[in-house]
Parts: structure tokens; sequence; C-alpha cells
């Protein structure tokens, strides 16, 4: 009986102390959502996560005005002080003054050579050159020549003669070119002696200076009396070495020697320097020279007197 009592004890206590157990447990645990509750915090959460926030309303950027980049100082390198070297003294211009009787301007240093002006006295001419004792000066943009003893001269010591020009190149004549010079020559006998005249004699002298004249011309293009050295035909007889008394130059551009005798006859006294020349009792001797230039010819007939 005692035994049966005991494990009744035994069973009891056993109990009381699950059912404690069990009490103390519970008040030590919080309250667990309810599954319904724990599923609308979950989408609630997926729902904040998924879903961006509409976007902010961007501003319309207003235009600008463009901005001028700011001038940057530039740095100006300071010069050093490097010597300079000592001016050279300004060279005076040599210049003439004419005399009180004034001055006569002519293409050449000698009375023969053409006159191209005057200088009144008291006048000043640039100094360029020097022939003995003519002095060669700028003369309305042209190089022209006054007698010393007529002017005076002022920083004069370092003008010397003027450079020579250079002979100018022209072609040999073509061939044929000289027999026209040997027509023209007979032409002119043929004509004086139609006049009852004695013919020329023809020179080599006249002849070689008419033939450089001739060339000269061909080489500038242009027909005149006077050479592109200022020479004139006194001077040119000279340089060729034929003494004269006097002498004559007839010239004429054209393409047969026929053409040019035409040309040099066709004159009426007393308007006939050219027709004179052919027909003249002063001079006794010629020379005669044909150049060809392209599609024309340059005929020249010097005539002079021996002294």
């Amino acid at each position: 009986m005692r035994l049966i009592l005991g494990w009744l004890f035994l069973v009891a206590l056993g109990i009381g102390l699950l059912w404690w157990g069990f009490r103390s447990g519970r008040g030590n645990q919080q309250p667990e959502p309810a599954a319904s509750e724990d599923r609308s915090s979950q989408m609630a959460m997926e729902t904040a996560t998924d879903v961006a926030p509409p976007p902010a309303e961007e501003a319309t950027a207003l235009p600008t005005a463009t901005s001028l980049p700011a001038p940057t100082a530039t740095s100006i390198p300071i010069p050093t002080n490097t010597p300079l070297p000592p001016l050279a003294p300004p060279t005076p211009t040599p210049y003439i003054v004419a005399g009180a009787d004034g001055v006569n301007v002519r293409t050449g240093p000698a009375t023969s050579f053409e006159k191209l002006g005057y200088l009144d006295p008291g006048a000043q001419a640039e100094l360029i050159g020097r022939d003995d004792q003519w002095w060669q000066i700028r003369y309305q943009g042209m190089e022209a020549w006054v007698y010393g003893p007529l002017v005076t001269a002022y920083n004069a010591d370092g003008v010397g003669a003027p450079t020579p020009a250079p002979a100018p190149e022209v072609p040999a004549p073509a061939a044929g070119v000289s027999e026209w010079a040997d027509e023209v020559f007979q032409r002119i006998n043929q004509i004086r002696a139609e006049n009852g005249l004695a013919p020329y004699a023809r020179n080599a002298a006249l002849e070689q200076a008419a033939l450089l004249h001739a060339q000269d011309s061909a080489q500038r293009g242009e027909l005149t009396h006077i050479g592109s050295d200022g020479s004139d035909v006194s001077t040119r007889v000279e340089r060729a070495g034929y003494d004269a008394v006097g002498a004559s130059e007839i010239t004429v551009t054209g393409n047969s020697p026929e053409w040019a005798l035409n040309w040099w006859m066709d004159e009426t006294p007393p308007n006939d320097p050219h027709r004179s020349a052919i027909l003249s009792t002063t001079y006794a001797d010629i020379g005669v020279a044909v150049v060809e230039a392209g599609q024309t010819y340059y005929f020249i007939a010097l005539l002079a007197e021996p002294r």
C-alpha cells in the first residue's frame, strides 16, 4: 500500500514539473505574427523594392551666354641691352650747279650730240658720271651730259666714268640679208647715175658702223639716230676709225630693198632729207647694213666725206 502511494506521488510530481516548465517557456517567447501578417509585410517590402518612385520633372535648361575665355597675359621678352654698331655717316649725294650762263644738256659728252634741254643759272642736277670734262647727270628721268667748265660739281670725289652698256646680242642676219645690203648700195648708185652724179665708194669702216647701229636698233625695237649708249652719227663714225669731215645717216624699216629705196626717194624738196643724202654732192663714201628683226628689216645707209 505504501509502495503504491509512493509511486503515485512521483507521477504527480513529474506532471507538476512538466506543467511548470511549459508555463515558464511560454512566458519567455515573443508572440509570433500570424501567417497572414507575415505575407502582407513581405509583399509590402517587395513592392517598395521593385517599384521606383516617379521621376522628378526635369527642368528645361535655358541657353546661357557663351563665355569668352579670359585673356591671358602674354609674356613679352625683355630685350637685352645689345650694343648697336655706330651709324655710318650718310654719304653726300653728288650734284652739279649750273653757272652764271646756264648750260646746255646733251645726249652725250660732246657738242656734236643732240641737245635735250637747258639748265638755268643756279639750277641743280644729280651727278652720276664723268667723261673727261663732261659730267653725266640725271635730267628729267634720263641720263644726260653737261659741259664741266660751265657748272660747279659738289661731292664728286667718287664719281668716275660711267660703266659702258654691254653690246647688244643680235642674231646673225639670215642668209640673203647681206645680199640686200649689196642691192641697196647698187640701187643708190644707179639713182645717182640717173641724176648725173658720181657713184659712192663702198667703205668697210662705215659699213661696220652702220651694221652695229642696225643691230642695236633691232635689239631695242626702235630706230632712231641716237644709239642705246647715247651715241650719234659722228660718234659712231669716229669709233669705226673713219676720219670724217662730215657724215649723214638715213634709216628705215621695211620688207625689201625696193621698199626702202622708194620710201627714201618719195620726198619733195625742200623737205627731203633722205633723198638729199642719196643725191648729195658732199659725201664720197657709203656703208650699208640690213638687219632682220622678226617680220621686218632695219635698213641703214651711212654716208661720209673723208678729211
